[in-house]
């Protein structure tokens, strides 16, 4: 009877998960681009194009938990058509990526019904995010807001470039596009697609000068990685010449370029770019109060463990870390990386016997360090210099937490 009820909850499942993929499958339009605008003129709806590979882990995510929930499909249904296209196997799919310069996938590009582009993304949207996104493209055509592509999917592009995507023609290279932009008005579409394969000083900061018009024209999502690049070099030059004004008004004019998430992910590099230059350690931690670039003691421990070793020579700082790293322990938030590094403060301090207490908390042979974010080697050479009261010789490691990965 056990087994009978077993095989039925798991015949249901597999019902269950059928149903959910059909549910799914009943979305996407089957058909070439062209018959996909055909129908969505008759239907009158917006396009949704997604732009995969198979092999795609967030592809697949947004497949398997995105696209069947019923909050996005109440908003995806009645407004748009899903069109699907592989972009090494299909010819639309290569034709599409090649439209609009997708390099990072998924890749969705919303457009009406003539195929007029309305908004370009890339990347896993959770439902709490794809759906606004969806939510957002409604009122850009509503409000008759597009972007600067117009809908030829056959122009002529530089060898190097429509390579890249068709894998056809003459293969070309990055100087030869660089060669081929010399001169060229950037917010040309075909010129402005080619620049984004192009990591070039001079073209880039055309682009970021003249940041409010390609937004206009091409939205953001193209822009972030030659925007990224440029305000990353900008910053560290103002954190060498402590210009913390232009700083607040570089992170000002790129705000734009990124989405809420993206953001979160991106400004922590650019507050650290400004101490890579200024090296001040006391205005990083300022900076990253401000802006708020730690959602947790495990991020913030994890950016803390690299300034410990660079202001080891920083008293005044490193006791102000201590007393920090110290509170952890006491509220129950440190583990052994954070022992690792109060231990270190202690040593740079030079405070032994402080730092072999605390190290007390890194010596248990049980502790099975194949699977913690620390070697047992490096315990070893931190408890050996303590030991001996002496520096020489020892390597500090910049240890880091394990933390839970989402896409979303």
């Amino acid at each position: 009877m056990k087994n009978k009820m077993l095989k039925l909850l798991f015949v249901c499942f597999l019902v269950g998960l059928n149903n959910e993929i059909l549910a799914q499958q009943e979305h996407v339009f089957k058909g070439t681009f062209e018959d996909c605008k055909k129908q969505a003129a008759k239907e009158n709806k917006m396009i949704l194009v997604d732009l995969y590979f198979e092999g795609c882990m967030p592809c697949k995510e947004m497949d398997d938990k995105v696209f069947p929930d019923p909050e996005v499909v109440k908003v995806l249904e009645p407004n748009f058509l899903l069109y699907k296209t592989d972009v090494f196997k299909e010819e639309d799919g290569k034709k599409l990526a090649r439209k609009y310069a997708a390099s990072g996938f998924p890749t969705y590009v919303i457009l009406d019904a003539s195929g007029k582009a309305i908004l370009i993304e890339a990347g896993f949207f959770g439902v709490r995010r794809f759906v606004p996104l969806l939510e957002k493209a409604r009122k850009l055509k509503s409000a008759g807001t597009f972007l600067a592509f117009d809908t030829d999917m056959d122009k002529k592009y530089p060898d190097a470039y429509n390579y890249r995507f068709m894998r056809s023609g003459e293969k070309g290279d990055g100087a030869s596009l660089t060669s081929f932009l010399q001169g060229k008005d950037l917010l040309d579409e075909v010129s402005f697609v080619s620049s984004t394969m192009v990591n070039s000083p001079e073209i880039t900061t055309r682009i970021y000068d003249n940041l409010p018009q390609f937004l206009e024209k091409y939205g953001s999502s193209l822009l972030m990685n030659p925007v990224n690049r440029a305000a990353e070099q900008r910053i560290e030059a103002f954190g060498k010449a402590q210009q913390l004004d232009s700083f607040h008004q570089t992170l000002k004019h790129i705000r734009p370029v990124y989405n809420e998430r993206l953001w979160s992910v991106f400004l922590p590099n650019l507050v650290r770019s400004y101490y890579n230059g200024s090296k001040n350690a006391e205005v990083y931690l300022s900076l990253a109060s401000q802006y708020e670039i730690f959602p947790s003691w495990a991020h913030r421990s994890n950016a803390l463990g690299e300034i410990i070793i660079d202001q080891k020579d920083n008293p005044t700082f490193l006791k102000k870390l201590k007393e920090e790293y110290a509170t952890a322990f006491k509220t129950g938030k440190s583990d052994i990386t954070d022992a690792y590094k109060l231990s270190l403060i202690c040593v740079y301090l030079g405070d032994f016997q402080e730092a072999k207490s605390v190290s007390e908390a890194l010596v248990d042979e049980k502790l099975p360090y194949q699977f913690l974010a620390i070697k047992k080697e490096d315990v070893d050479a931190l408890r050996t210099a303590i030991t001996n009261k002496k520096l020489t010789g020892f390597e500090a490691k910049d240890v880091k937490k394990p933390i839970g990965f989402t896409m979303d």
